[in-house]
């Protein structure tokens, strides 16, 4: 059983919506992503166009409110507010009756003998991806911060590995907290040919907005991966089920294609430090 390409594909039928090379058409009616991995350049944009259907909208407007909930610095504390947490809650209320979060759910208990009721499993999914922790200099750091929003470490930017999230960095006209343009840097995704759009690699130059201390901050992101057209519930489905897995790297096919799933946990080992995937064709 290949979880990952189950997970994929019901999402795909639900709220995702579905990658293709610039070159291709896509269907207005399932939506896509259209993405350009054959070129680069500081003013590329390697997504070219995004169409999500009406009906699969309100997935990303639930996670798109949980963004300006986080500091950008993460030496910084988070001052949590009554709004924000009823944020997490909906988003997460939304994303447990999810496709991809019940076969989450399911590859869970099969591989636990455990039986997990509603409310387990939101308190499991919550721990996992939002409780917050300290690590080293990073303060009230979480798991949902990182893969889905980005945090700064110095001049870099870590974390940024949803691609719904770059996308917005990358249109101003759909991010009012934005100061320009994506600046590619070109170096990542100049190693690979990709042979799918579903998993792309770059590398760019971001103003980041900061929204403790409201105004923009330059940061560099040297390799960023993430999945194309994956939903936010589709994305913590994937990061859910590798987070049971005990080892720091997964294989796994997705449409034929082989990739890593690289995983780093909390110092507890209960909550997600950060996941993301890794096009490495020579492994199988």
């Amino acid at each position: 059983m290949n979880i990952y390409q189950e997970i994929w594909d019901a999402d795909m039928n639900e709220n995702g919506v579905r990658p293709i090379f610039a070159s291709e058409k896509g269907d207005l009616s399932q939506g896509f992503v259209a993405v350009n991995t054959e070129s680069c350049h500081q003013d590329h944009r390697v997504i070219k166009e995004v169409s999500i259907p009406d009906r699969k909208r309100g997935s990303y407007e639930y996670v798109e409110k949980l963004f300006d909930n986080y500091t950008l610095n993460q030496t910084s504390r988070e001052k949590n507010s009554i709004s924000e947490s009823k944020e997490v809650e909906e988003f997460l209320k939304m994303a447990v009756n999810s496709a991809p979060l019940r076969l989450a759910k399911k590859y869970l208990e099969e591989n636990t003998n455990k039986v997990l009721d509603e409310i387990q499993w939101y308190t499991f999914l919550h721990r996992l991806w939002f409780r917050q922790f300290d690590w080293e200099s990073g303060r009230d750091l979480s798991g949902f911060e990182h893969v889905f929003v980005g945090d700064q470490k110095g001049r870099k930017l870590v974390g940024h590995h949803f691609w719904y999230k770059y996308w917005l960095e990358d249109t101003p006209t759909l991010n009012e907290h934005h100061n320009g343009l994506i600046n590619m840097t070109c170096s990542a995704q100049d190693e690979l040919k990709y042979p799918s759009p579903d998993v792309i690699t770059v590398s760019y130059h971001l103003k980041a907005y900061d929204y403790e201390k409201r105004r923009f901050i330059k940061v560099i992101k040297r390799k960023c991966a993430f999945f194309v057209g994956l939903s936010a519930e589709g994305l913590l489905a994937i990061g859910t089920v590798r987070a049971m897995q005990e080892s720091n790297t997964s294989e796994f096919l997705l449409n034929d294609v082989p990739y890593k799933l690289k995983l780093f946990m909390s110092p507890d080992g209960k909550r997600i430090r950060t996941f993301y995937p890794s096009y490495e064709p020579t492994q199988y």
